[in-house]
């Protein structure tokens, strides 16, 4: 009984504490990519006196007191509404973060999981990038026996993959138009890679358009790169690799004979890579005329 009543006292001590006070509460800190750790935390409603700006300290212990930081240099100042920061750290030592508000003077308060971390962070190594080079007869775009760790992002492949370009045949007229030249007779052979596609990065979205590639495009595996390639443009991606891979798309068809698709894709991007797919659909038309 006279543990509950202990415990009571400190749950109403606390209550006023945080709604009154000028204590941040609830903070955490989490290791995102790179060098980046977030730390975050919510702010004190309506507190008196009134917080003017924020501290954030980074220490490689525990802090239990003012007393462990008062001495410590702080790695940012923040504006009194800011919620979160982000750190960079150039080593894989553990990490804890406190904030400590600052009315008149700094607000000395410490209170473990609320303005302080109880548990440490720390960054992760980063895998070397794996450099690739353009395809060649003897020697194969990307590596068969090694994948990264991190495994390719779900994507559902089955919803929304009968939707049509949201592009015009009238258009896709205008943009074949625009790339016709003389030099008919350049027939393309070998398929293209933008520079950003030729390594491999930490993630997101290029990373996804990485891993289609190798698994499919540069294993000829055309069918197979038509149909991620075209569910990848479906979702919310960055612009740029959506363009990239509508690319890709236009060169897939090509390579399967599909050239009025072709067409289509490249007609899709053709004032984003105007040089690039000139070629492409002077190629393509030159085979529409052939077939007819």
């Amino acid at each position: 009984m006279k543990k509950l009543l202990t415990v009571l006292c400190f749950i109403l001590f606390l209550s006023p504490l945080c709604a009154e006070r000028p204590v941040v509460r609830n903070i955490q800190a989490s290791y995102t990519r790179g060098t980046k750790i977030n730390v975050y935390w919510e702010l004190p409603i309506d507190c008196e006196p009134a917080i003017t700006k924020l501290i954030v300290y980074r220490t490689t212990f525990q802090v239990s007191s003012y007393n462990d930081i008062i001495n410590s240099e702080p790695v940012a100042q923040l504006p009194s509404d800011a919620s979160g920061f982000t750190d960079k750290v150039n080593d894989y030592k553990d990490y804890f973060y406190t904030v400590i508000s600052f009315t008149n003077e700094p607000y000395r308060l410490v209170l473990a999981s609320m303005n302080t971390t109880v548990n440490s962070v720390h960054i992760k190594q980063q895998q070397k990038k794996t450099t690739v080079k353009p395809k060649t007869k003897d020697a194969p775009l990307y590596s068969k026996d090694k994948l990264r760790e991190t495994p390719l992002p779900y994507l559902d492949y089955t919803d929304g993959i009968e939707k049509e370009q949201q592009i015009s045949d009238e258009t896709a007229r205008d943009a074949m138009q625009f790339a016709i030249s003389s030099d008919k007779n350049n027939s393309i052979v070998t398929p293209y890679y933008f520079e950003d596609d030729l390594i491999s990065p930490d993630g997101g979205d290029d990373y996804i358009l990485f891993e289609i590639l190798k698994d499919t495009f540069v294993q000829e595996k055309y069918e197979d790169a038509v149909v991620l390639l075209t569910k990848l443009t479906k979702t919310n991606i960055s612009k740029s690799v959506q363009n990239r891979a509508f690319f890709y798309i236009g060169e897939a068809q090509y390579f399967l004979g599909n050239y009025e698709d072709s067409a289509k894709a490249f007609a899709q991007i053709s004032q984003v890579y105007p040089l690039q797919t000139k070629k492409w659909i002077n190629n393509v038309l030159d085979r529409l005329v052939i077939e007819e």
